[in-house]
């Protein structure tokens, strides 16, 4: 049995909440959903299923992954979401609107961000571990 890449997308995509991804042509969201994903299981490295054994043209896991292996997969993405954020030029230039000129604080949007970062990071370890602990032998 195979696992389409729209299950993690749709995951990932469930847990950010940014319009501009909305925005995208379908193709480009792809594109970049595609590019989180490689970089998701570059680092998602204890998982029982081969994560290489795909097919980018059918564009499916060549195995069924289990629900665990695709929420560690969609907080990875999203971590890779995030860190885009957190690199972003827009986040070092002065922001400013309104008539009246307000200035809206990168410092609190940055610290939001890197807490959101934390938060996914943790988690994501979190389900590794557990992840770990059920596939392993030992443990049995």
């Amino acid at each position: 049995m195979a696992t389409p890449y729209e299950t993690i997308y749709t995951r990932c995509l469930a847990k950010l909440e940014d319009p501009t991804l909305a925005m995208l042509p379908e193709e480009d969201l792809e594109d970049m959903l595609h590019g989180w994903m490689l970089s998701a299981i570059a680092k998602h490295r204890k998982c029982e299923h081969d994560l290489s054994d795909r097919d980018d043209e059918l564009k499916q896991f060549n195995s069924d992954l289990s629900d665990l292996e695709l929420e560690i997969i969609s907080l990875l993405m999203c971590r890779e979401w995030v860190s885009q954020q957190l690199n972003s030029v827009t986040l070092t230039l002065q922001v400013f609107s309104g008539k009246e000129t307000n200035y809206f604080s990168q410092a609190a949007h940055l610290k939001e961000l890197i807490a959101l970062d934390d938060k996914w990071r943790l988690e994501a370890q979190q389900l590794s571990r557990d992840y770990t602990y059920t596939n392993n032998d030992y443990f049995d």
